[in-house]
């Protein structure tokens, strides 16, 4: 529980082990060195095109090439045989090669921002697969997308933000090791139906709803009784008090986020709140009455301002 409240708080969705080595952006720095870099961040404005030299980085685990207008995944990438992390967002990519499943430690892969139509199959045969980030591709076919999805069974964070999304397909239920999906800036979402699909996920620990305009959480948001963590940031005509009285219904969830959303007051019966460890409400506009009453009514609740 407490990991979850951390990864939550501070937005901290990668793998800590990620942040240890040292972070090389220099591409003569990183040759010099070529057998002791793990970890690539490159400055693309120093090179006109892909830089094949770098697959002298034998020891390569994580790999950014973002905003580098890369228009296709260029073959040495499946040369790294170690490589876990290989962010590829904000590019024109719009397939992966057939290849890509010899990069088979790979377990975190983004490809926000980039051009997909179809959800390439050859991630099925990822089997160590564990984050996938979807967002800002939004000509992404999704029924397809789900079908390929549900067979990535080690499957447990996955974010599919700005995808302007109305339904969730059935076949997601089916990601029955997932923990945390994001779901921001979708704001034409069918929160009813995607509620009832989600529930059929046992495992789902955190739902991010945050930047979508919603006005009212249907009441089926009890049905995901399993969830831990909710973001609702950026929702400024939210009703919270039917929020406040739908949370009831959720037994396990310990945080909450509330940011962002320009509000003055919360209701005077905050009984929904009272199980969770910590309740984040900071960029809002209470004045210092209104958040003593707050704290003074969830004593046992880390309350952020």
């Amino acid at each position: 529980m407490k990991k979850i409240i951390l990864v939550i708080l501070f937005s901290i969705f990668q793998f800590v082990g990620y942040t240890q080595n040292k972070r090389y952006t220099s591409l003569s720095e990183a040759m010099k060195v070529s057998d002791k870099v793990k970890w690539f961040d490159p400055n693309c404005e120093e090179f006109e095109s892909f830089p094949f030299e770098i697959k002298k980085l034998s020891n390569l685990e994580s790999l950014y090439l973002t905003n580098c207008k890369i228009n296709e995944i260029p073959n040495v990438i499946t040369e790294f045989s170690k490589l876990t992390l290989l962010n590829l967002k904000y590019n024109n990519i719009n397939y992966l090669p057939s290849e890509f499943n010899q990069l088979d430690k790979l377990s975190v892969l983004n490809l926000r921002g980039n051009k997909f139509r179809v959800l390439p199959e050859v991630l099925v045969e990822m089997s160590n697969l564990r984050e996938l980030d979807l967002s800002e591709n939004p000509a992404l076919h999704f029924i397809q997308a789900s079908s390929v999805l549900s067979e990535i069974k080690n499957l447990d964070f996955l974010y599919l933000s700005g995808n302007n999304l109305k339904e969730i397909p059935v076949s997601l239920s089916d990601l029955n090791k997932l923990q945390e999906l994001h779901l921001k800036n979708n704001p034409e979402l069918d929160l009813k139906q995607a509620f009832d699909i989600l529930s059929q996920i046992k495992s789902l620990k955190i739902l991010a709803l945050s930047d979508n305009d919603f006005k009212m959480i249907p009441e089926n948001l009890s049905s995901l009784k399993n969830l831990e963590g909710l973001m609702l940031d950026n929702n400024p005509n939210l009703s919270i008090q039917k929020l406040v009285s739908n949370l009831k219904s959720l037994p396990n969830l310990k945080v909450l986020l509330l940011r962002d959303n320009n509000w003055e007051y919360l209701p005077n019966n905050l009984d929904g709140f009272f199980d969770l460890k910590v309740l984040e409400l900071s960029n809002n506009n209470f004045r210092e009455k209104e958040q003593q009453r707050i704290q003074t009514q969830l004593p046992n609740t880390k309350v952020i301002f």
